[in-house]
């Protein structure tokens, strides 16, 4: 099942366009440095949608944000919540008027003083939403001249969702840094006017003991400070400053005053430990992929060792006997070849399927014969321990199909089908030919014993029935891996 997205959720309560309920929506990915810049709760409003339009204004709560730079005043879920005029005026007001209203002095809620702004969202010159700013005066503040330039930059920003200037629409993906692990505050040409203490210290680990004020990041030389583009083309960029193994993340946020840029603000992370975890990562992935590689290498010679041992037998049975052994080999290295392409330890079983299927046509239907083979479906990537057994099961059955399915008939057709549940991953090999005689079915033949054993030790299920044609069916356990699955809603 696929889950609604925030923008589908927006539209199911209100009257909003697609284009409008998109711009909310990336808005809510966004606006954590709105968040974390006015200490404060925010909460998006949408006006429900109306049949009758003399009814009482009524707005929804569709999204929530706490702040990371002071307590939450909202520890619960809000989410949903029905507000009214009489309820909520400024909310009602911002909307209506399209302009920033601010109460002039804070409000008792529960015995606790709260600030409360209401900043209209705009989108394509109409207004879409409100946001309010909800924080305590009182309460988890840092005194001084930090809150004083954080309270600023949180205008600047405020105002550039009142005008539709904010969220930018080519903002990079990725978690936003956060305000507290540092910040610079730009003027418009962009040199520095202030940095947070976070911020100077981050330089300090890359060896720049100057004073930063009044410079330029671009001009630091230590690596990609994308300021300049970021105000030239007026987006948000990101960028690395490294020096030896330190690394800090920079992410440039330009501030505009309609058609004026009135400067930038900077925040900046120091991701030194999540780059070397990465590099690790990669050194573990890349060891990886080249001991499948070898594994494959191997096990292709011992293959053709087998080949050559089989031309000097004398005996048709055991020349046979032999050959099925190679197909088996070279399924498993199939599996490694595949895996060793990959960036990880699972594979996309389909792959490896038809790379198995075109080497079982060629290398065991008579040369004399027209059947089609194909591999419909597909499982998604699938754990090598589980994508290694469930390869030779596939190539059992293929082997199986060919030698019984058609005894008499030069052509025919065989299908395997792959398809995904949610904790399960399901192979079926049809074919149209005579169907399974007891013989085939019996624990005589060695390729149901192997079919049979590995799905057991998988702990999946196997069934095999003639209906004008033979149907098997092989059910094995095999929860969704996390590049399988559906990515997680950003939305707060």
């Amino acid at each position: 099942m696929v889950m609604a997205t925030l923008a589908d959720r927006i539209r199911l309560v209100s009257d909003l366009e697609k284009d409008e309920a998109e711009h909310l929506r990336t808005l809510c990915s966004s606006w954590q440095v709105l968040a974390d810049l006015s200490f404060s709760d925010l909460l998006l409003y949408v006006p429900r949608s109306r049949l009758d339009h003399n009814e009482t204004e009524t707005f929804v709560v569709c999204a929530q944000l706490r702040p990371f730079t002071s307590q939450t005043l909202y520890p619960q879920d809000m989410v949903g919540i029905e507000v009214t005029q009489p309820e909520q005026p400024i909310v009602e007001r911002a909307y209506r008027e399209g302009r920033i209203w601010a109460q002039d002095d804070p409000v008792l809620v529960d015995g606790l003083p709260i600030r409360m702004d209401a900043v209209p969202v705009r989108f394509g010159g109409r207004v879409v939403g409100v946001v309010t700013k909800e924080g305590s005066p009182g309460t988890s503040r840092r005194p001084g001249r930090l809150e004083q330039v954080y309270l600023q930059a949180a205008e600047h920003v405020s105002t550039m969702i009142c005008e539709g200037d904010f969220p930018f629409p080519e903002t990079p993906a990725g978690e936003w840094p956060r305000i507290g692990d540092g910040l610079f505050i730009l003027d418009g040409p962009g040199r520095v006017n202030w940095a947070s203490p976070n911020a100077v210290s981050a330089l300090r680990r890359l060896g720049l003991k100057q004073n930063i004020i009044g410079r330029r990041l671009d001009e630091l030389a230590l690596g990609d400070a994308p300021v300049r583009k970021a105000m030239n083309v007026r987006t948000v960029l990101d960028g690395e400053l490294s020096k030896g193994d330190t690394h800090v993340r920079l992410r440039v946020l330009p501030l505009v005053d309609g058609a004026e840029l009135v400067g930038s603000l900077v925040l900046a992370r120091d991701v030194t430990e999540l780059r070397e975890k990465e590099r690790m990562l990669s050194v573990k992935d890349a060891t990886i992929r080249e001991v499948h590689h070898r594994v494959k290498n191997n096990l292709q010679t011992i293959a053709s060792l087998l080949r050559l041992q089989g031309r000097r037998l004398h005996s048709e049975e055991a020349r046979l006997a032999l050959s099925e052994s190679v197909v088996r080999i070279r399924t498993i290295a199939l599996v490694h070849e595949t895996l060793s392409e990959e960036p990880s330890d699972v594979a996309e079983f389909a792959d490896v399927a038809r790379r198995i299927s075109h080497m079982v046509a060629e290398g065991l239907a008579p040369p004399d014969s027209d059947i089609d083979l194909k591999v419909t479906g597909s499982t998604g990537p699938v754990d090598a321990g589980v994508a290694t057994p469930l390869a030779v099961i596939m190539t059992e059955l293929l082997q199986n199909a060919l030698e019984h399915a058609f005894p008499k008939a030069s052509s025919g057709s065989i299908t395997v089908e792959l398809s995904r549940e949610p904790a399960h991953v399901v192979v079926t090999v049809r074919d149209d030919g005579v169907g399974m005689g007891e013989r085939e079915e019996s624990d005589s033949n060695l390729g149901l014993q192997i079919v049979r054993t590995l799905v057991a030790e998988l702990k999946g299920t196997f069934a095999v029935m003639s209906d004008g044609g033979t149907h098997a069916e092989v059910r094995v356990p095999a929860p969704l891996t996390l590049s399988a699955a559906p990515p997680p809603s950003s939305s707060r």
